[in-house]
């Protein structure tokens, strides 16, 4: 269950270089492991993003993040390269957000923008219906930025594998990650720090959930929307996508670090709550990962014990999700040195 360390490395004030080191995590291994077929759901990606124009001068990064591994580990109940296109358009239309409006100060991030850019990028996820001249207003708005153009495109992928319940669980989901992501924005401005709680509430949706939540779709079949909104399938849910979200505070904690925008990160939080140094930091925050995860395996069980096969189907599924989030956190060189 549990994974050799990792080492990461960081550049520390009074050393020339030392490591943080990402302590083996409670994980299950990833179910499938077909790189031809990631690579080939790549090649189909990096064509999308040349049309669409999301991260400018970046390609060789992105080509190097290799969201198609991504999508291949994450699903391995299909090995359709269309269907797990839409897994790969996610995470590159969702990343695109977050560098361009978040992170990425060369892709022209500020965090006094973030909130009215998040905002106006509901629009591009959940059609606005706008009287004349307003509706044509707003197409030109809405077209003149290649985040939004992502954003539009993706959602137009979704509309073809998706019945209109789980269309609508993207965008609530996706729409709910907007309004946290908005918020660190606001932390960042006025230079106000959440509490590790605060954070930790904040990470349950500000994280994966939006790619997660096409595990059944594109899987091929449909959790009803009763079903999928029980508290106890909500409850494993929101543990799986806190726990892969705590693994990327852990492989991206170095990049965060070099591009000096981490001072908002669990990483930082937990070293100023507890006084300690960024590698016990990191330590504590593999150690909530565990707890999560633990509670995750518990929940799970307890939900296998009389579930119809359709969500038996949506837990290994989920599952399946979590062992592949590490697996390319663990290689992708999004959060390698470059």
């Amino acid at each position: 269950m549990n994974e050799l360390p990792t080492h990461l490395p960081v550049d520390t004030p009074g050393l020339e270089i030392a490591p943080f080191v990402v302590r083996g995590l409670r994980c299950p291994a990833p179910v499938r492991m077909d790189e031809p077929l990631g690579r080939e759901v790549n090649d189909r990606l990096m064509e999308w993003i040349s049309h669409i124009g999301i991260f400018p001068g970046k390609t060789d990064k992105i080509r190097a993040s290799d969201f198609g591994r991504y999508a291949m580990l994450c699903h391995p109940d299909t090995d359709d390269p269309d269907r797990l296109l839409l897994q790969a358009q996610c995470l590159a239309a969702l990343f695109a957000v977050d560098d361009h409006y978040c992170d990425d100060r060369t892709l022209g991030s500020d965090p006094k923008h973030v909130a009215p850019r998040l905002s106006f990028a509901i629009a591009a996820m959940d059609p606005c219906y706008l009287p004349t001249p307003f509706d044509t207003e707003l197409k030109h708005q809405l077209n003149s930025d290649p985040v939004l153009l992502g954003l539009q495109a993706y959602m137009q992928r979704v509309t073809q594998f998706c019945t209109a319940s789980q269309v609508a669980r993207v965008r609530q989901v996706s729409i709910a990650m907007f309004v946290t992501m908005a918020a660190e924005g606001a932390w960042r401005v006025y230079g106000t720090g959440p509490t590790v709680a605060e954070y930790l509430a904040s990470r349950q949706v500000n994280s994966f959930w939006p790619c997660m939540v096409l595990v059944d779709p594109i899987g091929g079949y449909e959790v009803p929307a009763n079903m999928y909104s029980q508290p106890e399938v909500h409850r494993v849910t929101v543990l799986a996508s806190l726990a892969t979200t705590l693994v990327n505070d852990l492989y991206s904690a170095y990049k965060e670090h070099m591009d000096e925008i981490g001072r908002f990160k669990l990483p930082y939080l937990l070293a100023d709550q507890h006084q300690c140094s960024l590698q016990e930091a990191i330590d504590r925050i593999a150690d909530i990962h565990d707890a999560v995860m633990l509670d995750y395996e518990v929940a799970e069980r307890a939900l296998r014990a009389d579930a119809p096969p359709l969500l038996n189907r949506y837990l290994t599924g989920l599952t399946a999700w979590i062992a592949g989030n590490l697996e390319w956190h663990k290689h992708s060189a999004r959060y390698h040195a470059q």
